[in-house]
C-alpha cells in the first residue's frame, strides 16, 4: 500500500521482510516506487524505502536504475551495511560521476 494511503502499512512491511528473512531465508523483492504513490517528491521517499528494506532483509527491487537518487541510495546502503568492501564500489562510482562532470 502507498503511504499516502495507510501511513503504519509501511513499517509492517519492513517487519514482515525482516520475519521471512529470519524465518525462510529467502531472497525476496519489492516494487520500490510502490510505496510513494501519489506523493510529491516520491524518488526522495523511494530512496528512503529501499535503504529501509535493505536493511530488513530485501534482497532485490524493482526500480527505476536510471534514477541517480535511487541509485546513489543503494550504493549507500551497501556501504553502510558493510556489504562494499571499503567503500570501493561507492568510490568507483563517485569517481565516475566526477568524469562524467568534467568531460
Amino acid at each position: 500500500m502507498p503511504i499516502g494511503a495507510d501511513t503504519s502499512l509501511v513499517a509492517r512491511t519492513f517487519e514482515t521482510i525482516s520475519l521471512i528473512k529470519d524465518e525462510l531465508a529467502t531472497n525476496m523483492i519489492a516494487g520500490a516506487s510502490n510505496v510513494s504513490f501519489g506523493m510529491p517528491d516520491r524518488e526522495t521517499i523511494g530512496a528512503s524505502f529501499l535503504a529501509m528494506a535493505i536493511e530488513a532483509g530485501l534482497t532485490s527491487a524493482i526500480m527505476d536504475a536510471r534514477s541517480p537518487q535511487l541509485v546513489r541510495s543503494v550504493k549507500a546502503t551497501d556501504l553502510l551495511l558493510d556489504r562494499d568492501p571499503w567503500g570501493m564500489s561507492w568510490i568507483t562510482a563517485h569517481r565516475s560521476q566526477q568524469a562524467r562532470r568534467d568531460s
